[in-house]
């Protein structure tokens, strides 16, 4: 086993965790509060500074313009996020959101967390995975793998049930939807098909639910600008508090009126209507490439937040005609598995006899030219690693010159699923000096090579070259460039991301620990009780109590500063 630590770390769109691999098993690290999930959510506090997790999730609905959520649904665009007077992109909202997992991580270990697996849903895209990877450079940490979430779970199911099965993973969380096939033999964890929607998860039904409220009220439309943070909360409470066969109601106080709203599961069903249809699709898009069937299934487990819902279970029921399973925790089975996965990479004997397989969630290729009605068009996507291929994965496709005299082939490499590459995402072009013959006279083999860590190279190579042109995609649409990477991590390095790290209660803190050392007995019980205090304000993250602390032990301290030389 390798002396260094690996955290395994689910990034995720409501809830995110942190976990390790320990004497053979999977452990949840806490935070500094002390609970196994950290809300996803960034915000300001009333002196500016940077807070995460719950103290900035308990701001969502009174501070909305200084907090942000669900960010993580806009990993590898250009989308700013605002926090007060201040712009974010969402590689570096996760950042923060990781850095503090990292800290937690480190003050609980009580080692330093430099390493990490860190999970992204099945079907985020080339460029989507790159932001994971810089939002966890700028927080600090060496990203040695991107695990897929319904992969992660299944490996923690996988341990749990340690026995030849077939099942599906249907995994809906906060944000995203992923659907996995997987087929476990003889400790081999395969993964046989991913699919699933990116835009869609728990979020989305909470908004259905905010829409049907605004229905039942419509007064409340032409102040929706105002109050629509404090009126989702409303919206969530609801959508949680209808179970099976019973409605929930919630009254909520605005503008000087009560308004009041009953929703029952049929009500909450039909206004879900649109989001259950969706979940279909990747359903079936992941049967068909694995080439199962539902017979072939022996369990459909279900992970993420969002399945608890009663509506969804129902759903799944009704969609495979059986029970599912959710034996392990929906909250916590994806960062498990990151933990497995980090011991996997730890090289820990435990986990030797555990093989695991995944597949390429998306298609890559090339732009080629057609004959179309006795003239060549251009614009056709020609797929080279189709979706589902067991990864690592090394491919070659052939394509020739089109034109006679032709002295250079410009490759356009893409990625997706549609016959155009409009449709498809741009990943990168590479320039091919060819030698000038007659049309279909020259041919190169275009080799595409995808690894486990989600490096995609190319390579490309004519008859006669000495050596084959190679292309390395890193530079996407929406990635971070080098320079951008350097100016965030300049800016982030001048947030302060905890306020026990701001000057005025270091040197406090400082003052508490020199005290301590040199007084005995009742007063050192006193100078303890004092720092205590002051810790715990310290750890609340709130500006007004923090102050008001320090205050307090500053003046408490007074009486003693004259046994000390300062």
């Amino acid at each position: 086993m390798t002396t260094r630590l690996v955290a395994g770390i689910d990034l995720g769109t409501t809830n995110s965790a942190i976990s390790y691999w320990h004497q053979g098993q999977s452990v949840l690290i806490p935070n500094r509060q002390g609970k196994l999930l950290t809300p996803s959510v960034v915000g300001l506090d009333d002196v500016g500074n940077i807070i995460t997790g719950i103290p900035a999730r308990d701001r969502l609905s009174s501070h909305p313009h200084l907090t942000q959520a669900s960010f993580k649904r806009y990993m590898g665009t250009q989308v700013t996020l605002k926090l007060g007077e201040r712009s974010f992109r969402p590689e570096e909202l996760s950042a923060l959101l990781l850095r503090q997992l990292k800290e937690d991580a480190q003050a609980w270990l009580g080692a330093p967390v430099n390493d990490a697996v860190i999970t992204v849903p099945a079907y985020f895209n080339d460029v989507q995975r790159r932001a994971v990877k810089t939002a966890g450079q700028l927080a600090g940490l060496n990203v040695q793998r991107l695990l897929n979430e319904p992969t992660a779970a299944s490996l923690a199911f996988g341990l749990l049930e340690n026995r030849e099965q077939k099942y599906l993973t249907f995994d809906l969380g906060g944000g995203t939807f992923d659907v996995s096939i997987i087929d476990m033999f003889e400790g081999v964890v395969e993964v046989r098909a991913s699919s699933g929607d990116v835009m869609l998860g728990g979020d989305d039904f909470t908004d259905a639910v905010l829409q049907w409220m605004l229905s039942q009220q419509p007064d409340l439309k032409p102040e929706l600008n105002q109050m629509q943070a404090a009126l989702w909360q409303q919206a969530e409470q609801l959508k949680r508090a209808v179970g099976d066969g019973a409605e929930a109601r919630v009254e909520w106080p605005w503008n000087g009126r009560i308004w009041r709203w009953t929703l029952d599961e049929a009500a909450l069903a039909q206004c879900s209507q649109p989001l259950l249809a969706r979940l279909q699709k990747p359903i079936t898009q992941a049967l068909h490439d694995a080439r199962f069937s539902p017979d072939d299934l022996d369990h459909i487990l279900l992970v993420g937040g969002a399945t608890r819902m009663p509506l969804i279970r129902q759903t799944v029921s009704r969609l495979f005609g059986r029970f599912p399973r959710y034996d392990l925790n929906p909250d916590e089975a994806v960062a498990s598995g990151a933990g497995i996965q980090a011991g996997m990479v730890m090289a820990d004997a435990a986990v030797d006899d555990i093989i695991l397989t995944d597949v390429m969630p998306f298609s890559l290729g090339v732009e080629i030219v057609k004959q179309q009605y006795g003239r060549l068009e251009e614009g056709f996507f020609l797929p080279i690693i189709e979706r589902n291929t067991f990864l690592p994965v090394s491919k070659v496709e052939t394509v020739n010159t089109v034109s006679d005299n032709q002295t250079r082939i410009l490759l356009h490499i893409y990625q997706g699923e549609s016959r155009r590459v409009s449709d498809n995402i741009a990943l990168g072009e590479m320039t091919i000096e060819v030698p000038a013959r007659k049309a279909g006279e020259v041919t190169l083999d275009v080799r595409f090579t995808y690894t486990l860590d989600g490096l995609l190279e190319v390579e490309c190579r004519h008859a006669g070259m000495a050596q084959a042109a190679r292309l390395v995609i890193e530079k996407v649409p929406g990635q971070m460039s080098a320079e951008q990477i350097a100016q965030s991590l300049d800016k982030l390095s001048e947030l302060k991301q905890h306020p026990r790290d701001r000057p005025e209660n270091r040197a406090l803190l400082v003052r508490c620990a020199r005290l301590y050392q040199f007084l005995l007995g009742e007063e050192r019980a006193a100078i303890d009780q004092l720092t205590t205090a002051f810790e715990q304000a310290l750890d609340s993250q709130d500006a007004q109590r923090i102050a008001g602390a320090r205050r307090s032990v500053s003046q408490a301290l007074a009486a003693y500063d004259g046994d000390i030389s300062p």
